[in-house]
Parts: structure tokens; sequence; C-alpha cells
């Protein structure tokens, strides 16, 4: 039987901690987690907009029938349809995470730099539902082709951890990874089941996961290192030289409190040693946690990396620019910008939190300052403060590019810091100058996951909605070069139309005398505002009002300018093949809006690009919707570069019942 539909089930599992916007709400955060009834959600167009970034890497050109652009005609509806995620039990809060930026030459908080946002902690499993809606494409191919580009992202990269979801991947958040990934597909009696069970009955998985052989070449490194810190011994055999100390901050709501996790804690001589560890203690400066361990986060990672860059480039006389100053808009030309990315353009260097290993330990210490004249304590500078005194934290950096000409240059830098921290000079954390930091950086060597295209030709089938010519001509580099042209036709079934043209579009609007807004009356001033042109249809919205009580349900869809006189609406629209009248009730009265294509370089016209849309009148199955027959339309759009400007009904067709 004819597939109808192919669902995608798996476990999305954090690595890191994430963070996800999508919908506004009231916040002390200015980064605030989208929460749906006080839950924690993944908006179904973020885990969307993922899938196809990483469908994009690795497809050239992407099918309309996966994503569309206007640059390609009328606008299609995408095959794949992602579900909002939640949390698997147990329940989850959100918390605090700080985030700062500081100054290259002083090492110092940048002012106005300082900032806080919501994040999941790393560990979070939530429940995936992806699908493949088969009926809104007219080819099977399209189909088979967007379920195998869904296959080969979710099997290819996001089972293999390179899933990143949501803000500041590059610094460490929203780094992620799929267990338990199954496919299924339905026909048309399989679905009718899966819809009445609420979808809960399911056909027998797919044995094996489809997938499609990519089209573009795409480069993936990833480099291992271990940051260790506790006992500094240049010579094994020798007596330690210090002691390597790290200390990250928490949020200002988190630092008086430092929970203790499963690390062993120093204790006071005077403290009974088969005392238990209490759960949290009090401090003035807490160490940042994530669960029952130290955490330091990708964002003082990459910092130390990108400071580290800059006093290299400026020793050899570059100029490096730091982004604060400017808030982030950096020269294209800058060293830094170039390698660690700008405002405008990503960075292809990602590196992910770093948790630490079991066996770590940490103190509370008591410090103050001293009075210079009396040696003794300075009163108002004592404190308690957190520092680690032993622990290990793996740390993972990812390059991307899509040509090795981009990717090895920033291997190489990655290659130059970490040679420096091996050596102990990169240090890390709030407490560079006070001994705490200054841990040893161990690479365990890169790893290639390069995709990798056998040949030079598209692997896409041609669409039914596009005619593509395609000419693939040899490249020196191993990502396939392609030519496509495109041109502009209504799928197969419906009416031929001309290519996308270019036409001026005017637009004129004013407010209605009469308080009550009726179908008569807008006709009236649509028919004289439209003149001699043929009315294609007409639509309205009914108010409701119980002093109007007519003897049988109002038409709210015509061809004709025939209408029922007194029915109120609370928005009406009157359609030619080159113009629409409009008008809506609003709380400064009735408002009127027309557009209608004119001649060139007429006054107060715009120049505007048509676009068609087909569009479809379904009879329904199910719910409680009237059955509509089913009927064709085309519908006129136009366009002023990616803005749409409104759109008129350009033909109906009606097909005998």
């Amino acid at each position: 039987m004819k597939t109808r539909l192919t669902l995608f089930t798996a476990k999305l599992v954090q690595d890191s901690a994430l963070t996800v916007a999508g919908l506004d709400r009231e916040s002390s955060a200015d980064h605030p987690f989208t929460l749906v009834n006080g839950r924690p959600t993944l908006v179904g167009r973020g885990l969307k907009g993922a899938a196809v970034a990483m469908a994009k890497r690795c497809f050239e050109p992407l099918p309309r029938a996966v994503s569309d652009d206007i640059k390609n005609g009328a606008l299609r509806r995408s095959a794949w349809e992602f579900a909002d995620a939640t949390p698997i039990d147990p329940p989850v809060k959100p918390r605090l995470r700080a985030g700062v930026g500081i100054r290259h030459k002083t090492g110092a908080r940048a002012q106005g730099v300082l900032y806080d946002r919501e994040i999941v902690p790393a560990g979070t499993t939530w429940k995936l539902e992806l699908r493949v809606d088969w009926s809104v494409v007219e080819d099977d191919r399209e189909a088979e082709e967007a379920e195998g580009i869904l296959g080969y992202v979710l099997a290819q990269h996001w089972s293999q951890g390179r899933c990143w979801l949501g803000g500041d991947v590059a610094r460490g958040l929203g780094w992620c990874h799929l267990k338990d990934l199954q496919a299924y597909r339905f026909d048309e009696q399989s679905y009718e089941c899966w819809i009445t069970s609420g979808r809960k009955e399911l056909p027998d998985a797919l044995t094996d996961l489809p997938t499609a052989q990519p089209t573009r070449a795409w480069c993936f490194r990833s480099l291992d290192v271990e940051i260790s810190f506790g006992e500094y011994k240049p010579k094994s055999d020798e007596p330690a030289w210090g002691l390597d100390m790290l200390a990250i901050g928490t949020h200002d709501a988190e630092g008086m409190v430092q929970p203790t996790g499963d690390g062993i804690w120093a204790k006071p001589s005077w403290v009974d040693p088969t005392a238990p560890t209490p759960d949290a203690m009090l401090t003035d400066r807490a160490i940042l946690m994530e669960g029952p361990r130290p955490l330091i986060p990708g964002a003082s990672l990459r910092g130390a990396l990108r400071h580290a860059f800059s006093r290299a480039e400026r020793t050899a006389g570059h100029s490096v620019q730091d982004p604060h100053p400017v808030q982030g808009k950096v020269g294209e030309n800058d060293p830094g910008g170039q390698a660690f990315g700008t405002v405008s353009k990503s960075s292809r260097i990602l590196i992910r939190d770093a948790r630490a290993e079991a066996d770590w330990a940490a103190a509370k210490l008591h410090m103050h300052a001293e009075d210079e004249f009396s040696a003794g304590s300075y009163g108002s500078a004592k404190r308690d403060t957190v520092r680690l005194l032993k622990g290990t934290f793996p740390i993972r950096i990812v390059v991307e590019g899509s040509t090795l000409e981009e990717v090895e240059p920033l291997v190489a830098i990655i290659d130059q810091q970490i040679a420096l921290g091996s050596l102990g000079h990169l240090p890390i954390g709030g407490h560079k100058m006070r001994g705490a930091g200054w841990g040893q950086w161990l690479a365990k060597g890169w790893c290639v996951g390069d995709v990798v295209v056998e040949t030079k030709k598209t692997s896409l089938p041609k669409s039914a909605q596009d005619d593509a010519v395609v000419e693939a001509k040899e490249s020196s580099s191993s990502e396939p070069t392609q030519k496509v042209k495109h041109t502009t036709r209504a799928p197969q079934g419906f009416f031929e139309v001309p290519e996308v043209a270019e036409v001026w579009v005017e637009h004129k609007h004013g407010t209605m005398d009469a308080a009550p807004l009726t179908l008569g009356a807008a006709a009236k001033l649509a028919k004289a505002a439209l003149g001699e042109a043929a009315l294609v249809a007409w639509w309205c919205d009914p108010a409701i009002d119980l002093s109007y009580a007519p003897t049988a349900p109002p038409k709210t869809f015509g061809l004709a300018w025939s209408v029922d006189e007194g029915l109120p609406v609370e928005e009406v629209a009157f359609y030619t093949k080159r113009a629409v009248w409009r008008a809506a009730r609003t709380v400064a009265g009735a408002q009127w809006v027309v557009l209608r294509e004119v001649a060139p370089n007429t006054g107060g016209a715009r120049p505007a690009t048509v676009v068609y849309v087909p569009a479809r009148l379904h009879g329904f199955q199910r719910f409680s919707a009237a059955d509509t027959g089913r009927g064709k339309v085309l519908v006129r759009q136009w366009y002023r570069g990616d803005e749409i400007l409104g759109f008129t009904i350009e033909q109906v067709e009606q097909e005998e019942r």
C-alpha cells in the first residue's frame, strides 16, 4: 500500500547544558528558557531548524520538499514535521548560568557585558517525535528523498553527538546526542489505526533506517582534551612543586551556597574525620557545579583560547581587536574574528562544557588581605572562598567547515594553543593571578569525521514542481560543484502558469463611514474600487451578533457579487485576478485597503514580484469540518524582497460534486 507517513522516534540526551528561547515570558533572567505550562519545552521549529542546518551542510541543493525559499517561486509546505519535545521524567527545573565578557588587555570584566540565562542541566533526556508527511508531495520520489535526508541527519550526525541545539553552541551549550532511534512507516490503514488509538498503536519498526547519500562534502574534526588540576610535578619521581587549583564562579544567586556533590572535601583538624560531609556549606564565593561535580563552561575555555591567540598575534605584529569595546562588531579582516567568529559570521570552532570526572577534591579556604603597615589582617577584606584542589575535566573541541582550506588553519590554531596549555601556560577561571586556573592540557589526537561524496553528480531526483538543469563540473576539491537553473511551474494537476514576473503594485487604504461593518456595505465599496474587473471570489468572517437571525446559515464564500446584505462581518475580502479589496473591523472603526497591479512607475506604486501558490480545498474524513468537496485554487502573491505585500485569487476551478 501507498506510504502515508514516516515517523522517527528517539530519546534526545544532553551532553551539556541547554538554553533555548522562542516564547516570551516574564523572567528575571536576560535569556529565559521556553516554558509551556511550567514545563521546559523544545519548540518544534527550533528542532527543525537544527536538523535543516545540518542537512544543508551535506546536501546541495536541499530539496524543496524539506526547506523552500521564495527565490524558487511559490513557497511549498515542508514534508518535515517536528513536534515540541518535553523532558522525560523526572521533572526538570531550569537554573541560572552567568555569562561575562573579559577585556583582552586587563583580564577584568568588560563593562556592560554581564548577563545570565536559564539553562537545563546536562543529562536531561527529551522525547522526540519527527515526521515526514508523504501526502504533501505529489511524487513519492520526493517523499523518499525527504525521508532519507532526515534519516541520514539523525543516524549519521545527531546519534554521533553532532546534535547542536539552542544558543551558544560554540561556547559549550546545547550539545546533545540521540539514543533508541526508531523509524516507522504508515500506510493509510495503519495511519488510521494510529490516529484512532490516540497515536499509541504503531506498526513494526523498520529493520533498516532509511537514509540518503550526501551530495555535498563537509569536514568535521574533533579533539578530546583533558585538563587536570592537582599536584604540579614536572618530574614524576620528584616531590610536587606546588598545587594547581581552579576557581570558576557561579551566578550571584547561587554564590553564597556551595553544594558539596560527590567529591572529597578537606576538613579542619578539629573536625571528626569520620563525620559525614554536609550536602552544602555557606561561603562567600562558591565554585560552579553541574549536578554533583564541578564544571568548566565552554565559554571559559573558549575565552582562554581566544585571548592566548590574540596575544600571540599582537606579538607577531598583527592588529587584533578586542570585541567587547565594539560590541562584537570586529572587522572582516580581523584575525580573531576570522578564527573565532563575529556578530555576522558564526565561528567554525565549537567547544563543549567540561564536567569533572569522579575522584575530585576541593576545600573551603579562609582568606584575607594584609594591612601593609601592621602586617595584620585588613579588617573588611576577610572572606571564605572555595577552590578545587584536584580534578580532571574532559573537553571536546570540534572544527567544521565546507573545505579543507577552511578547516586546516583553524586546526592549526587549536594545536598551537593546546601546546601552550600542555606547558601549563593557558590559565582559565576568575583567579588566574591568585594561584588558580593553571592546569595542564593533554590532547588525545584529532578524529576525522568528514562527509565524503563519491560522485560529482547530484543524487536528487527531478521534482514534480521544478525543472532543474544540473551541470556538474570537475573540481579539484572533494566538494561537488553544481549549477542549478529553476523555472516556476504549477504542480501536476494544477493550472499551467507563467514564470515569476515583475509588476508594480498600488496600495491605498481608508476608513469606512458606517459604524457596523456589513457584507452588503463592503460589497458596494469593493465594486466601486475594483471597477470593471471581473470578480473571481469573495470571502468573509461573520461577526457574532445575536440580533441578526437569518433563516439559513450565511454563506462565507462566493463567486458573484450577490451577497447577504445585512450580514455583520469582522473581516471581508473581494478578489479579482489583479487586485484585492479587504476590510476589517478595528477599535478605530472599519478600515479598508486595496492592492492593485498598475502600470510601471505609477505614483505611489512599488515594484513587486509575482509568485503563484497553488492551493487546494479538501474534503475532510475526520473532525467536525464540513465537506467542501475537492476544488483547485490558484493564489497570486506579491512580494517585495522577502516581504509579502498581499495576495489575490487568480482563478478558482470547481469540480462536479
